[in-house]
């Protein structure tokens, strides 16, 4: 983004990309629409993308490429190999400029670098806890369902308060940190863990002081700190505007700084790299590095190459000057900014201050007469219901976030309440346009006033881990019809 006056003497920017290539959308009509939420189980992750008009699932491998990175993709000047490649040895030379790590190992995807580093930091369930600021859902049931251990949250109190201006709801909590170090044992514990622009929180960013108060609480219990980076542009990008100890700083320098203080990084290179697949980063411990490369021969490949095609390994490389520009992370969280400020205008409940990865709808205040968890017959999970509403309104899917994200309690089959049920919709990078922002403005605030209509979802078939990806629910008293029949006597069938 370049930042300008304007001849008023205002601030305002202009985007220093262009875009080449577009694709064309379709709106499926509004009977096409109820009948896909019905054939996919009222659950968003269910519908065909060929059914959907603007796709804000996830900001997760549906990220626009660059012009490098399309060129990349034709493999020209590359010698595909099954060890050795040329891809391999120029990403490892792209890598220093932005990590004083020692080591790198690619996986085929995140939750694959996820299962390599707890697989080898928890010692199949020996150290069974790993504090955090906030979990991930692949992270918990990685940590808890495969290796038997237990993530403990500790985010400050402001994370949980959705209208808190609090800047860096990211935080943990360093007093309680400690306080859980001293009652678990450092030598219970596998590490400390770190997400950068924490997703279930909105996401939302961490500082830098508290980034470095962590360390020092790591290094004087002699325990890793682990960061989950998928995110690390917006992350970036938030510090350089909000930060005293990030402004003036390139996104390279402060990337460098915070992994100077990082012991383990991993990464979903989906997201904030633009490219399908993973990788995992290690500053020094060769020992620890040994012990992941030699599980990584197991579940993703050779060495140099991971589970990624030579494709996308060349692409990574661009994506990692992507992710660490000074300017392009800006884009979204202009958009982000712009639509939160206008649902926040017209009433409609969003997580505040605007952080990076989407707009996130506070659904139980959006909805405050339907309950949180199912009880008898009664509908539950405002958060999956308003998502699927809206998709119905509009075509525009989006994610829940919240207790549907929530695996049950694994021994008592109970579910686990949430602070935070909200509707995630994901700002994929150089994707939409302000056109689509508006749009979606208006049909929420559309829904808002008939939210009244909405009800509670009601499981079919729910599976027992990570039950939001493929679980099956109803809507309890058939209110997506009559949502259906007023939006067609108001708006028509489009």
């Amino acid at each position: 983004m370049v930042y300008l006056k304007n001849s008023e003497g205002n601030s305002f920017y202009v985007s220093d990309f262009r875009i080449r290539v577009f694709q064309k959308l379709r709106l499926p009509t509004l009977s096409e629409r109820y009948a896909v939420l019905k054939d996919s189980g009222w659950n968003t992750f269910r519908i065909p993308v060929e059914k959907v008009y603007i796709d804000m699932l996830t900001d997760s491998g549906v990220n626009a490429i660059s012009l490098e990175q399309l060129s990349d993709m034709l493999g020209l000047g590359l010698e595909d190999a099954y060890a050795g490649n040329r891809a391999y040895y120029k990403l490892i030379d792209a890598f220093k400029e932005f990590f004083p790590h020692k080591y790198l190992i690619l996986a085929h995807q995140g939750r694959a670098a996820e299962n390599l580093v707890f697989k080898a930091l928890m010692k199949n369930g020996k150290k069974p806890y790993v504090l955090t600021n906030i979990h991930f859902t692949t992270t918990r049931a990685i940590v808890e369902r495969v290796y038997g251990g237990r993530m403990i949250e500790l985010p400050v109190p402001e994370a949980f308060d959705p209208e808190n201006q609090c800047q860096f709801k990211g935080n943990i909590d360093t007093s309680k940190l400690e306080d859980e170090v001293k009652r678990l044992g450092p030598e219970n514990i596998a590490a400390v863990r770190i997400e950068y622009a924490s997703n279930l929180l909105g996401g939302q960013p961490f500082s830098m002081k508290n980034y470095y108060e962590t360390r020092e609480i790591c290094d004087k219990y002699g325990l890793p700190l682990v960061a989950d980076i998928s995110m690390a542009d917006w992350q970036i990008a938030l510090m350089k505007k909000r930060d005293p100890m990030a402004m003036g700083k390139s996104a390279s320098e402060i990337i460098y700084e915070l992994m100077e203080l990082t012991d383990v990084a991993y990464a979903s290179a989906r997201k904030g790299f633009y490219v399908r697949g993973g990788f995992i980063t290690i500053k020094g411990d060769e020992r620890l590095y040994e012990e992941v490369r030699s599980w990584q021969v197991v579940f993703e490949g050779h060495t140099s190459y991971g589970g990624m095609s030579l494709k996308e390994i060349a692409m990574l490389i661009d994506g990692l000057k992507m992710a660490f520009n000074d300017d392009l992370p800006f884009y979204e969280l202009e958009q982000i900014e712009y639509t939160v400020k206008k649902l926040d205008e017209r009433g409609i409940p969003v997580v505040k201050p605007p952080g990076g990865l989407g707009v996130h709808v506070d659904a139980r205040r959006f909805l405050p007469h339907v309950q949180l968890i199912p009880s008898g017959e009664e509908g539950g999970y405002p958060a999956g219901a308003l998502v699927c509403a809206l998709y119905l309104v509009s075509g525009i899917r989006g994610m829940e976030r919240g207790q549907l994200s929530m695996d049950r309690d694994p021994e008592t089959w109970r579910e686990i309440p949430v602070q935070l049920d909200l509707v995630r919709l994901a700002m994929p990078r150089k994707t939409y346009l302000q056109d689509h922002l508006d749009y979606l403005v208006d049909r929420l605030t559309w829904l808002l006033e008939n939210r009244d209509i909405i009800k509670g979802l009601n499981w079919i078939y729910e599976p027992p881990v990570l039950r939001f990806f493929e679980g099956i629910l109803i809507d309890q008293g058939n209110w997506g019809l009559r949502l259906l029949e007023v939006y067609r006597k108001q708006l028509g069938e489009i």
